[in-house]
């Protein structure tokens, strides 16, 4: 019964620890990472399909550093992500509109 109880302690002293990094820490860059994620996107698109510039030229806009976002291209799509593609965006070229945003991040 004792080893119980300290188990259930310990997995509430977890649980609060858990709780206080992802309110002091975690929630922000995933935030953080989303916005990332979404402007980079139209904006690389913009410059890829728009300006006509090159992938590598379009990556030194950013005036923040974006070196942990990956940027790939697809056709008329850029696809910008983080953390492996956990949280990721789209945006397409649309002749005429420039570049949307078809999937936020």
């Amino acid at each position: 019964m004792k080893l119980v109880k300290i188990f259930a302690v310990g997995l509430a002293i977890i649980g609060l620890a858990g709780a206080l990094v992802w309110q002091v820490w975690l929630k922000d860059q995933v935030a953080y990472a989303k916005v990332a994620t979404a402007y980079g996107a139209k904006m690389v698109c913009s410059c890829r399909f728009v300006a006509g510039r090159e992938m590598e030229s379009c990556k030194g806009d950013f005036t923040a550093d974006v070196s942990a976002v990956t940027f790939s291209e697809d056709g008329e799509t850029i696809r910008a992500s983080v953390l492996g593609g956990v949280i990721s965006a789209e945006a397409d070229h649309e002749e005429g509109l420039g570049c949307v945003l078809v999937k936020p991040g």
